[in-house]
């Protein structure tokens, strides 16, 4: 526009952007700047617009985040810099984003791993599946301790046998089978690894007894995570949260599910 514009014009355009969507203060400085409005005259009006509530930035913030992370399934990471890129002060975004809870991001994740995963190809080993599912939340802006843990909750369904007594011949139910060259499980390591399979040689007294200790603390976190659950969660679900808690916590997966289909069993038991 040559030689600007005046108030009355600014406030049109203004007007016709934000009925499209909410739009951040400096989103319509800049389209006011591309226009040819001068920085006094769109000043005005922007200042004008924000006394009335029609600009607000923080709430702005508020709707931004819910809709990117809920519709889109955009992470923290992903969102700050958004915001940022839309000029949120920092006052504006943080509250903004502390609204998304670790678990609301744990959730989204999980549901983007399993639309996913029904189109990886069906060969594709347990490695390469995590470092592929992992990197796609990473895109989307999820910590990486989040893409893990949640990749590895949900690949636990797709590489475990349907049934228990599918396991090799000569493993028992809840004893790990030696992973196939197709799925190529790593083995658990540290401090979790040596009490789930004994310091002592298989089938000893010894080895028997760091199993069961791991099993009941396993099942104490599972008791008491039982109790917050939703109530109308189905079991699917809750089995999937359960296992993700204990694989965070160092648990192997043979432990992990048998303790979690035995609690929910009980649980389900007791509220009969």
């Amino acid at each position: 526009m040559p030689g600007g514009g005046t108030e009355a014009q600014a406030k049109d355009v203004c007007l016709r952007l934000l009925t499209d969507r909410a739009r951040s203060r400096v989103e319509l400085a800049d389209r006011l700047a591309e226009k040819g409005f001068s920085a006094a005259v769109a000043g005005r009006v922007l200042d004008r617009l924000t006394e009335v509530g029609l600009i607000d930035d923080a709430a702005f913030a508020q709707q931004w985040v819910r809709s990117r992370h809920t519709y889109a399934g955009k992470g923290k990471k992903v969102l700050a810099e958004e915001l940022r890129r839309k000029g949120i002060a920092p006052e504006h975004a943080e509250p903004a984003l502390e609204s998304v809870t670790a678990e609301d991001e744990t959730a989204r994740a999980a549901d983007l791993v399993r639309r996913k995963l029904p189109s990886l190809p069906s060969d594709l080993d347990r490695d390469k599946a995590t470092r592929r599912l992992v990197a796609m939340l990473a895109r989307r802006g999820y910590n990486p301790a989040t893409a893990y843990g949640v990749v590895k909750a949900e690949l636990a369904d797709r590489f475990a046998p349907d049934d228990p007594f599918d396991a090799p011949h000569g493993t028992r139910p809840d004893t790990p089978a030696i992973a196939s060259r197709g799925d190529r499980i790593r083995p658990t390591r540290g401090r979790a690894a040596s009490r789930e399979f004994g310091s002592g040689t298989a089938g000893s007294e010894e080895s028997a007894e760091p199993v069961d200790d791991e099993r009941e603390r396993a099942a104490e976190l599972v008791r008491a995570k039982i109790r917050s659950l939703p109530g109308g969660l189905d079991r699917d679900k809750a089995t999937r949260r359960l296992v993700g808690l204990l694989a965070r916590r160092g648990f192997g997966q043979s432990v992990a599910y048998a303790v979690v289909r035995d609690e929910l069993s009980r649980a389900a038991l007791d509220s009969e």
